[in-house]
C-alpha cells in the first residue's frame, strides 16, 4: 500500500483533485468526514465543544451550528485553539485506524485529505504529501463565487490558513490548478504515476 497526503489551500480544487485521484482507484480518507464523525451528538468531542462553548452553539436537532461556531472561532483566536485542541488528536486517531484498514483491505493507493495539513503537523507523519495550488486572484474568485463572500470575509479567510506559498515549500509534489479541468486531470494522472514509481 502507498500512503500520500492531500491538502490545499482554500478554493484551490483539493475536493475535485480528491474525486480524479477516487475515480483512478485511490481509497480516500476525508479529514473533513472525519472530523463530523466525531462531533455527532453526544460523542465525547461534542460534549467537551459544548461544555467549551455552551449550549448557544446548538442546533434544535443537538448538532452544532457550524456557522456559528465557525464565526466565534474566526472571531476569536483563542477560541479556535481550544476547539483545535478537543478536535485535532481525536481526528488524527480516527484517521489512523481508517488508514490500517485500508491497508489490511489490500487498498494499493490511500490518500488523506486534510485542509490543515501543515498547520496541523500532519506532514511530520505521513509523507509524501501533494499540494494543489492556483494562484491567489483565482482563489478569491472561486471564494467569491462558492461562498458569495465579501472581499474583507475572503481575506480573513485567506489570513486564518498557511500561505500557499510556506504550503508550496512543506509539499513534496505541487499540481497547479490554474486552468481546465483536462489540464488538472492531466497533471493528477502524472503526479500519481511519479509517486508510485518512488
Amino acid at each position: 500500500m502507498k500512503l500520500i497526503g492531500l491538502t490545499g489551500g482554500i478554493a484551490s480544487g483539493k475536493s475535485t483533485v480528491s474525486a480524479i485521484l477516487r475515480r483512478l482507484g485511490a481509497k480516500i480518507i476525508d479529514a473533513d468526514a472525519l472530523a463530523r464523525q466525531i462531533v455527532e451528538p453526544h460523542q465525547p468531542a461534542w460534549n467537551e465543544i459544548v461544555g467549551t462553548f455552551g449550549k448557544e452553539i446548538l442546533q434544535s436537532d443537538q448538532t452544532l451550528d457550524r456557522k456559528k461556531l465557525r464565526k466565534l472561532v474566526f472571531d476569536k483566536p483563542n477560541a479556535r485553539k481550544k476547539l483545535e485542541a478537543i478536535t485535532h488528536p481525536r481526528i488524527r486517531r480516527l484517521a489512523q485506524e481508517k488508514i490500517a484498514e485500508s491497508a489490511a483491505t489490500g487498498a494499493p493507493l490511500v490518500v488523506y485529505e486534510a485542509p490543515l495539513f501543515f498547520e496541523t503537523g500532519i506532514h511530520v507523519w505521513l509523507r509524501p504529501v501533494i499540494l494543489v495550488a492556483c494562484d491567489t486572484a483565482t482563489q478569491k474568485r472561486r471564494l467569491q463565487e462558492r461562498d458569495n463572500l465579501t472581499e474583507a470575509e475572503i481575506e480573513q479567510h485567506l489570513g486564518a490558513q498557511m500561505s500557499l506559498e510556506e504550503k508550496r515549500k512543506l509539499a513534496n509534489y505541487v499540481i497547479e490548478n490554474n486552468g481546465t479541468l483536462e489540464e488538472l486531470e492531466s497533471a493528477v494522472e502524472r503526479t500519481v504515476q511519479k509517486v508510485l514509481a518512488t
